[in-house]
């Protein structure tokens, strides 16, 4: 049967027509079902499970070292003492120090200062990978509270060199780990870290700080 030009133009239009519409129907009807699930459906990508415990090794992605990035220290610091208060590779007696930190990309320089005004530096390359260690400490939730709330670490390791008053207790096989910590949810955000803790470890040396993040 042979159709007339503009009766076979319009039925073809007609047909693009609801082509259209159906492909829109098959896009716009999984997106409602999306929008409709209870927002805790798709806001827990981050949220932590009763029971929870882990401890692994990964490399940082770009979005994970942006967030250690972000870390800020607050600008004063203590050196930790053992029970034989020795802190072997450091040229001070002071327990409290003065703490600033400049970060160049990966590097970052802590420039500590003790009671009697000495200085040293340590200088650090944030490692490409890290440990994560996760618990759920079982404690009640608070009211209102968005459910578990994760202890966890993050530990980095790598080699340091210092000068100043560490100058003494840096060797070629001298090591430092900085241990953040804090509480919170599964994924990894800057807020969630509230203390720190800088080892300093090697055949001279074996000391270390804390305090915490701002």
């Amino acid at each position: 049967m042979n159709l007339h030009p503009l009766i076979y133009y319009f039925t073809i239009m007609n047909t693009s027509n609801c082509l259209q519409k159906i492909n829109s129907y098959i896009i716009l009807i999984p997106l409602l079902t999306i929008f409709a699930l209870p927002k805790e459906v798709y806001a827990c990508a981050c949220c932590a499970n009763a029971g929870e415990w882990s401890q692994t090794s990964n490399k940082l992605d770009d979005y994970e070292f942006k967030e250690i990035n972000r870390l800020q220290f607050t600008p004063t610091a203590k050196i930790y003492q053992s029970a034989r208060g020795e802190n072997i590779g450091v040229d001070s007696n002071s327990t409290n120090y003065t703490l600033s930190l400049t970060k160049k990309q990966r590097i970052w320089n802590f420039l500590f200062k003790d009671e009697q005004g000495k200085t040293g530096t340590l200088s650090l390359t944030i490692p490409t990978n890290g440990v994560t260690f996760k618990t759920d400490l079982y404690e009640k939730p608070q009211a209102g509270g968005s459910g578990t709330q994760l202890y966890k670490e993050l530990r980095l390791e790598g080699k340091v060199t210092g000068n100043g008053i560490f100058a003494k207790g840096i060797a070629p096989n001298t090591k430092f780990r900085l241990v953040l910590q804090g509480r919170g949810g599964a994924c990894m955000t800057a807020e969630d870290f509230k203390t720190w803790n800088l080892q300093i470890f090697g055949s001279h040396g074996n000391y270390s700080f804390y305090s915490s993040l701002k």
